[in-house]
């Protein structure tokens, strides 16, 4: 993997930095804070619900709460792990099946917190697909062939009893915009979104077809990975940040109110029925209590994404977890264990 790495790496310097800067605060009595703030930096991939906790961390105050003077940027998931890997950021909130796949190719990577525990995605359709044995024989689409949506997709069809590319034809199409232009146009007879966008498809037409977060399958979709060496050379640090994590989770579950706020500003989105809805389903479905990974989170991604990567077939995922961190924040005074 050298050389494609080095190509991403030199992507790696279009990376932004986040629109806001966590504001000052002190730490709080039993808190994980280390003896003086430690710079980090980290990447999140994408400006969606599911970088929620993330979001909350930097508008409300948690890392510097817990000891972190955070430089946060936004990095394509394409580079986000070749980032990483690089040292250019000390920490990565992206897919977990991103950083299996550059595990399972020799990247000495270590995943120590999960923000996400299923798929995030509904199935919306337009009113003329009224069940699922509606879309035999017609077209989905996906952002693109590999990615969480065209996961997503592949494994809830093939759990309601189509098969992807003989029932049905999943074809990639690009962003949420296109999708829902494709959906419009007839180009695709479906196609999976998260909330709150799915309000935004309900406004032209669309219906909810199914929900990809009742069919059982578990999904890593945002976590937060580091290099392996850092749990130990960092583990402060590294322990600090699963504890603002864990305390993002907490505050997005009990103040509704700031997590809305803050989720809208992030994502431009001021419709409060759309806020409302994706923290209702994040809250209820999405979100874990404790920010663990489970190997059965990566197996999923892995049923899809193995059968075009033999190093992936043969890779054992629970390499490539640390839930240490994990368990200790939710040993902590006060925490939702």
């Amino acid at each position: 993997m050298p050389l494609a790495l080095a190509v991403l790496f030199a992507a790696c310097g279009q990376a932004e930095r986040a629109p806001t800067a966590a504001p000052p605060a002190t730490s709080a009595p039993g808190s994980s804070a280390p003896a003086a703030p430690v710079k980090l930096t980290m990447s999140y991939s994408n400006l969606t619900p599911d970088q929620w906790p993330i979001f909350l961390a930097s508008d409300l105050g948690l890392f510097a709460k817990h000891g972190i003077d955070m430089d946060l940027r936004q990095i394509d998931s394409s580079t986000g792990v070749a980032a990483l890997i690089a040292g250019e950021t000390q920490a990565a909130a992206i897919g977990g099946s991103e950083v299996m796949s550059a595990a399972a190719e020799g990247a000495d990577l270590v995943i120590i917190a999960g923000l996400t525990k299923t798929f995030s995605f509904r199935f919306m359709a337009p009113e003329s697909i009224k069940t699922v044995e509606d879309l035999r024989g017609k077209r989905v689409g996906v952002s693109r062939i590999g990615s969480s949506s065209d996961i997503a997709t592949r494994l809830a069809l093939q759990r309601l009893g189509l098969q992807p590319n003989k029932d049905v034809e999943v074809i990639q199409v690009g962003s949420l915009s296109a999708r829902i232009q494709a959906l419009q146009s007839g180009a695709i007879q479906g196609g999976v979104a998260q909330p709150p966008d799915t309000a935004r498809l309900a406004k032209v037409g669309m219906h909810v077809l199914f929900d990809v977060s009742d069919l059982d399958l578990p999904n890593a979709s945002s976590v937060i990975a580091v290099r392996r060496g850092d749990v130990t050379d960092k583990h402060a640090a590294m322990q600090a940040l699963v504890d603002t994590m864990a305390d993002a989770l907490n505050v997005m579950r009990d103040d509704p109110k700031d997590a809305k706020q803050v989720l809208g500003k992030w994502i431009q989105l001021d419709d409060e029925d759309a806020l409302q809805e994706a923290w209702e389903f994040y809250t209820q479905k999405i979100i874990p209590t404790v920010p663990r990974v489970e190997p059965a989170q990566l197996d999923t991604a892995k049923q899809v994404l193995a059968a075009d990567s033999p190093s992936l077939a043969n890779y054992d995922v629970t390499k490539l977890i640390d839930n240490s961190l994990a368990d200790a924040a939710a040993a902590r005074p006060g925490s939702r264990s």
